[in-house]
Formats: structure tokens, sequence, C-alpha cells
């Protein structure tokens, strides 16, 4: 049973666009994996433990949000939303790798096989749209929440089973990470060349400034990790390469560019004129820092920075502006988010968490692989997603930890 729930929950990491909207909440298919899930622990795994420490931290976290709720700054709704999905996912991914005995490797290598499955599918939806089989490459009939499909110089943007082709580039980041590692080190980490390529030309295929930065970020850890002239020079060469033809071949992720440095350095007003993505992302980093400025140690509260946004951002919007509250819910990216919920507080444990138990190449074993693996979706995360829980976010950061746990188990002599 437990290898079933194994392939069920760490496919949920790429099933964000199966969401079913009934009013204010959202249904997502994850939910009935997870139910099924904790209700087999409870009838057949009686003697499973519960995280204490995570739940010490989580409930200090939770009266300093409540503490906000009494002050204004937030909801208790918003707050316990946000709560219940922390609960629901930090026990259910707890759980699973404990049911796992601890063993990420299994377990790393069930998300490898399905970004493998989720590539093919991407690269038969490249296919079918050249070929003009519609039904090959348009899932919007079976996938509620996925955008309409969209080109690039007469190329299919590849989304797979995916909500954006940014969400794909986040999902598929370790997978990422090992692929490039294969190629440019010769080695089979969980996959061998051949699916290293397919996942690679996948991500590529997204033409996605997200999944873009994901490959900027893979040979950076390479770099930092490996520290030799040669990898210093491809690992330098090939992400400068892959920005100067991404900017003078692809106009979308050239005008992003251009028009975030023009805001950013004060030569263009944030309105009309900039790109959406630009005008959200930059909306929101001005929400978080006023959250941040008026709350600095501990933020608005978990579950607060929408209600934030309508706080510090006016309510007469330029009606020529499509969505102008679009990301409000995430605040566009994870740093921003746990910036303007938490304050100082939240982002020292996040990245001392980060730092801590990370694992070097220095460890002499597989597992650096796996953590350089994660960090790549984290750092992705904390550029342009800032949903706690989308792309199995929750199911990483435990699998980070445990990875850790059993680099320094394996160094510990017996």
């Amino acid at each position: 049973m437990i290898k079933l729930f194994n392939y069920l929950l760490i496919s949920s990491i790429f099933t964000g666009g199966f969401v079913f909207n009934n009013g204010h909440f959202d249904f997502y298919l994850s939910y009935i994996f997870m139910a099924g899930f904790l209700l087999a622990c409870v009838f057949f795994y009686r003697k499973i433990d519960i995280p204490r420490k995570f739940l010490y931290i989580l409930t200090a976290v939770f009266f300093l949000s409540l503490i906000n709720v009494f002050q204004g700054n937030n909801s208790l709704p918003a707050l316990l939303k946000v709560m219940i999905g922390f609960l629901l996912n930090g026990v259910t991914y707890y759980l699973l790798i404990r049911l796992n005995d601890n063993k990420v490797d299994g377990l790393f290598r069930i998300y490898i096989q399905i970004a493998c499955a989720v590539a093919l599918i991407g690269i038969f939806q490249e296919i079918s749209y050249l070929v003009g089989f519609k039904g090959g490459y348009d899932y919007r009939f079976f996938i509620p929440r996925t955008v309409r499909p969209s080109t690039q110089y007469g190329i299919l943007r590849v989304i797979s089973i995916m909500q954006e082709p940014a969400h794909l580039g986040a999902a598929m980041a370790p997978a990422l990470f090992v692929s490039i590692l294969n190629i440019i080190q010769g080695t089979k980490y969980f996959i061998n060349k051949k699916m290293s390529w397919l996942i690679i030309a996948c991500v590529l295929l997204s033409f996605s400034l997200v999944s873009y930065l994901g490959i900027i970020a893979v040979f950076v850890l390479i770099m930092f990790n490996y520290k030799r002239v040669k990898m210093i020079v491809v690992c330098t060469l090939i992400p400068v390469i892959l920005i100067f033809t991404a900017y003078k071949t692809l106009p979308e992720i050239r005008l992003r560019i251009d028009d975030t440095i023009a805001v950013i350095s004060g030569k263009k007003p944030l309105d009309r004129h900039v790109t959406l993505s630009v005008f959200v992302v930059c909306r929101n980093g001005f929400v978080a820092y006023q959250s941040f400025r008026n709350n600095p140690l501990f933020g608005s509260g978990l579950g607060s920075h929408p209600l934030s946004y309508g706080r510090y951002i006016s309510p007469e919007t330029d009606p020529e502006i499509i969505m102008p509250t679009l990301n409000k819910e995430d605040a566009s990216g994870l740093f921003l988010r746990i910036l303007s919920e938490t304050g100082l507080l939240g982002v020292f444990l996040f990245f001392y968490f980060i730092f801590r138990f990370y694992v070097s190449r220095k460890k002499q074993s597989h597992f650096w692989v796996i953590s350089n693996a994660i960090i790549c979706l984290v750092i992705l995360n904390l550029l342009r997603q800032g949903n706690y829980f989308y792309n199995g976010f929750i199911f990483f950061i435990w699998l980070y930890y445990f990875t850790y746990k059993n680099a320094e188990a394996k160094e510990t002599p017996v």
C-alpha cells in the first residue's frame, strides 16, 4: 500500500492544474491523495509519530499571527486556511518519509521517474502541435486550470500537464539539476543520459523565464560544488550564452527584463505600459515592503498578504490593466510572502534551515545531488512562486531535511 501512496503523493507535485474552484475554496486533486493516505495511517500505521518540533514551531507562528488578527492586520479565516494547509501537507509528507524508513533515495527516484513521464508528455505535446493534432497539445478539456496554448516563433510553449510554463519550470527544477549534472559530468545519477536530455529539452521548450533562471541556478550550484577551473569556465559560459540568446531571440523574455530594469531604475513608471508580470511582481514587492516596514519583527501574520494588498494598494486601478490583483494570494514569490507575513523572524528561520541542512559535495556521497537539486526548486520559489504548498514544496522541504540526516548517518562511524 505504501508504494501506491508514494507515487500518488509525489505525483501531486505535477497536478496543480487539476483544481476545481468552489466559491472561495480551491479543491486540488492532491487533497484526495492526502486524505486517503492519512486515513490509511490512522487504521494501519498507528505507531507513527508526529514531528513535535514542527508542531512547536507552527504553534509559535500561529500565536504570533493571532496577535496580528487582534490588531486588525490579519483575519482569522485567512490564518486558519494557511495553518490547516501546513498541518495537512506537513504531517502527510513527514509520515510518507517516515513510512519509507527515512530513505530519501527511493522517494527522490520516484519523483525523477514521474518528471520523466511529464517531460515525455511535454515532448508529445510539441510534436502534436507541429503535426496539427489539437487533442495532443491542448489539454483544457480535462485539466480544469491550464492556460490556453501559446507559441514562440511558431513553436509551442510546452506546459505538459501543468498550469502554465513557469509552473512546469519550477516543478522540473530538481530533475533539471540532475539532468544537467549527468550531461556535463558523464554521470548517471538516478537517470541515464537519454532521459536527462529529454528533461532538458522539455524545460527549454517551455520558453519560460522561470525555467531559464532554473538552468542558471543549476550551473551556479554545480560550479559551487566542484570549484575546478574547467567546471567554472563551463558553468559560466553556458548560462551567459543562454541568457544572451534568450534575450535576443525571445521577445517576451526581453520585454520582461527591460521593463524590470526600467521600473527598478526609475526610468519607467509602474503603469499599463509595462508587462503584466512585471507590474504584478513590483506591486507585490511594494506591498511586502510596506507590511515589513510596519511589522518588521514578526510580519502581519500567516495568510495576511492578500489583506495587506488591499490595505496598501489603492482600489482605484488603471482600467486598462487586466487583473491588477493577480498573484496577490502568494505575493508573486516566496521571499516576498515570507517577508510580508512573518517578518525578520520568518526570513531568518527559513534561511537558517536552508543553510543548516545543506549537503555539499564535500560529504562524498550522492546525497549532495538530492540536496542541491531541491535548492534549485527553493530558489525558483523564492523568486516567482509564493504558494507554500504548490509543486509539492513541503514534500521537498522534508526531503531536504531527511537528506541531511541520511548524509550525516552515512558519515558517522558505527
